[in-house]
């Protein structure tokens, strides 16, 4: 069966009980609801709980070696999400992980976090799948949720955590920098637990670069005040094997690289 190019997403909270779900909500066509602009922050210690709809439309426009086509939907499927602060789980409702085209869906977030104040990108573990034809040839392509959504909006999803009575200001912090994205890299990927980050900044880049493991827990960081090119060595051989998200957070924006420890 073909599989498909769509928009999936859900992240939210579980409140005090454990098999809560969200309510689907059949009337919204957005892609996401909310988008990643309008997502709460959770603050430390207090119950969070949000829902996020989203919809699988039946085809999209997209381009395809510059010739812009209407790709046709085969299939969603979105594994498991990453990168939640400690504390705070997600569920959807279908549970998936298969997401047909015309299909309304939601995800609910919900929990109390302990995790340090900061922004905690989400990363999405799916695949999008379509088909298109271009000059008469079918095209049968899969894109990574995170590539979508990134596509998309300009931007990824993400939480920020704040101190409990805190504001929830992030202006600026949230936004997805193309130009950062684009000056980062890490390798080798997937590594040993041993790697290297890797900036080319074409001006003054002032931030600070964080490892985040699966559970949303800030295992490295390091400060940085730089002008041109910058890499340091990475070493998180002592913590566990699995998928981790390299983040660069500066006032400019943030840029996210994913890196897998085996």
């Amino acid at each position: 069966m073909k599989k498909f190019y769509a928009l999936v997403f859900a992240t939210v909270f579980a409140i005090s009980f454990t098999n809560a779900q969200c309510t689907i909500d059949q009337n919204d066509t957005a892609l996401f609801n909310p988008d990643p602009d309008h997502v709460p922050c959770a603050q430390q210690n207090v119950a969070y709980n949000q829902t996020l709809h989203f919809y699988v439309p039946i085809s999209r426009d997209i381009t395809i070696s510059g010739f812009t086509v209407t790709a046709y939907i085969d299939s969603v499927v979105l594994n498991t999400i990453t990168g939640l602060p400690t504390g705070l789980n997600w569920i959807a409702n279908p549970a998936g992980p298969l997401y047909m085209p015309g299909t309304h869906g939601c995800g609910l977030t919900s929990g109390t976090t302990t995790a340090a104040a900061g922004n905690y990108p989400i990363s999405f573990d799916g695949s999008m799948y379509f088909h298109a034809t271009v000059l008469g040839t079918i095209y049968n392509r899969s894109f990574a949720i995170d590539t979508v959504i990134q596509q998309y909006y300009g931007k990824t999803y993400s939480i920020n955590v704040v101190a409990q009575g805190a504001s929830c200001n992030a202006t600026g912090i949230n936004d997805f920098n193309n130009d950062l994205a684009a000056a980062l890299s890490v390798f080798p990927n997937p590594t040993n637990g041993i790697f290297e980050v890797k900036l080319n900044a074409g001006s003054r880049v002032n931030g600070e670069v964080n490892v985040i493991d699966a559970t949303g827990r800030i295992v490295y960081n390091q400060k940085l005040d730089v002008v041109g090119l910058f890499q340091t060595t990475i070493d998180v051989t002592r913590f566990a094997k699995g998928l981790y998200s390299v983040q660069l957070k500066t006032t400019e924006g943030i840029a996210t690289k994913n890196i897998s420890v085996e």
